[in-house]
């Protein structure tokens, strides 16, 4: 029960925040410039986000082909074919 109290104070806290800043004189371009350096922040989380799946994507196609090369049977030799000139 304690963390949905802690939820809830934030809730609450936030909110108060926000109708504070909106009534104050320069509450509209604090909350542009915030939600400037928001969009700002997840765009770098994304391409962060983005490059890490794609280097791990990598490393595992990496992985399963050294696998698959391990595991896959060797090519059995192929046999010599007969001489043209010999019948049997």
């Amino acid at each position: 029960m304690h963390p949905v109290l802690l939820f809830a104070t934030g809730l609450v806290t936030g909110i108060i925040g926000v109708r504070a800043l909106k009534h104050s004189g320069k509450g509209e371009e604090t909350l542009s410039a915030l939600g400037h350096k928001t969009r700002h922040g997840l765009d770098q989380a994304k391409s962060g986000l983005r490059d890490a799946t794609v280097s791990s994507l990598a490393a595992i196609e990496k992985s399963s082909a050294n696998l698959r090369g391990k595991l896959a049977p060797a090519a059995p030799a192929a046999a010599e074919p007969p001489e043209s000139g010999t019948a049997p």
